[in-house]
């Protein structure tokens, strides 16, 4: 019996490999043996063409994935500009704490764990 055979043997007898596993060591074996292989898959067809790039950055931020709404990109343009809380909130003639909460909204819906992880991330969404 062939070391070939054997392994086969063996592998046929392991209950921890699943089937895709098992195709896998076969095949390896099979190069081993200098065998010929199955004629690989016909290639995937093009992938449908790309949408043109959004207009602008707002837009990109308005659009998919993230929804971000009208207000909350004033909000998020008067933090990025370096404005407090308060401060946004009196030029936009809201409270504080609303401010807080459109801001929390956009660290959610795009994933930022801090102030300073927010801008970063509009920054790579903006410049792309």
């Amino acid at each position: 019996m062939s070391l070939n055979q054997t392994m086969k043997g063996l592998i046929s007898r392991l209950p921890t490999l699943t089937t895709e596993e098992r195709w896998v060591v076969q095949a390896v074996l099979d190069i081993a043996d200098q065998r010929n292989l199955p004629a690989p898959d016909p290639p995937l067809p093009d992938a449908p063409p790309r949408p043109a790039p959004a207009a602008s950055a707002r837009d990109r931020l308005r659009e998919a994935p993230y929804f971000i709404t009208a207000r909350e990109l004033e909000v998020l343009g008067l933090l990025l500009s370096g404005l407090s809380n308060k401060e946004a909130g009196r030029k936009l003639g809201i409270s504080f704490k609303t401010v807080q909460s459109h801001r929390q909204r956009i660290m959610d819906k795009l994933g930022a764990r801090s102030p300073m992880h927010l801008a970063e991330i509009v920054r790579r969404i903006t410049v792309s």
